[in-house]
């Protein structure tokens, strides 16, 4: 029988402390309520509605076409808003300001965004990393043969880039242990344009997944492939938007969420 009295649970506030209030809870249950168990889970939710960016976050882009780092944006709760800029590669980025996360710890990173208005000559990059070369360019250097690079040794993201072969996105994965590997997303997707799109990417030792939802709508369930950051590689989550053509790509950002065990 569930016990809620917190006088009889060690740790408040903790996994156990949630099971003595509700009993037999599965995973999928308890994980909804991550945002209850600091003991056990690190949990950080960004609605962005302050005027300025948080601490947390730093942003980057591409020198050339004007692009615009994100930056608080007053509409309906508010936003971040970024925009590549109009020369052909401009890029907008977005990254977790530390690299504290070890993928044996379950990583996950939520991200909601609404789409360009074009979403031809478009590329994106959503995921976590070691820290990049150069924070305006992708990790992930080739999609259709799968490879890492910018100073990149582990990475799990959802990639997707109109220049290449595979114009559709694939949840791509390398790490310090084995070959860069990839998962075509199916049913194919693009995100539609001017769509709210939800990307929930997570990383385990050599294990990346993802689910994503466009416009409500779940693509697929879930998506894996068996590689990804090394446990105790350092990684942080990250968000990079590029236009592939002259045609400036405007992305808000509405919410980000990330969450791990909490291991010390």
């Amino acid at each position: 029988m569930p016990n809620p009295n917190p006088i009889y649970v060690p740790k408040p506030f903790s996994l156990q402390h949630m099971r003595s209030v509700f009993g037999v809870s599965g995973p999928s249950k308890l994980a909804a309520m991550a945002s209850l168990m600091p003991w056990d889970y690190f949990y950080r939710a960004y609605d962005f509605h302050e005027p300025t960016l948080h601490t947390d976050w730093t942003t980057d882009v591409t020198a050339g076409g004007a692009p615009t780092a994100f930056a608080y944006n007053a509409q309906r709760n508010a936003a971040l808003r970024g925009a590549t800029g109009t020369t052909d590669d401009g890029v907008t980025a977005i990254k977790f300001a530390s690299v504290i996360f070890d993928p044996a710890d379950k990583p996950m990173f939520w991200l909601r965004f609404v789409a360009p208005a074009a979403v031809t000559g478009f590329s994106f990059e959503i995921g976590f990393s070691d820290p990049k070369t150069d924070e305006a360019l992708p990790g992930i250097t080739d999609v259709d043969t799968p490879a890492s690079g910018n100073g990149v040794t582990d990475i799990g993201c959802l990639h997707m880039d109109t220049d290449q072969t595979l114009t559709t996105a694939a949840l791509v994965a390398d790490g310090t242990t084995g070959a860069a590997l990839k998962t075509d997303i199916s049913p194919v997707w693009t995100p539609t344009a001017s769509a709210i799109i939800d990307v929930i990417v997570g990383v385990q030792a050599n294990l990346t997944y993802c689910w994503i939802w466009d416009g409500g709508a779940p693509i697929g369930v879930q998506h894996g492939v068996a590689q990804g950051p090394d446990t105790a590689i350092l990684v942080r989550p990250y968000a990079l938007f590029r236009t592939r053509n002259t045609t400036s790509k405007q992305i808000d950002i509405l919410k980000a969420v990330i969450v791990a065990e909490e291991n010390r």
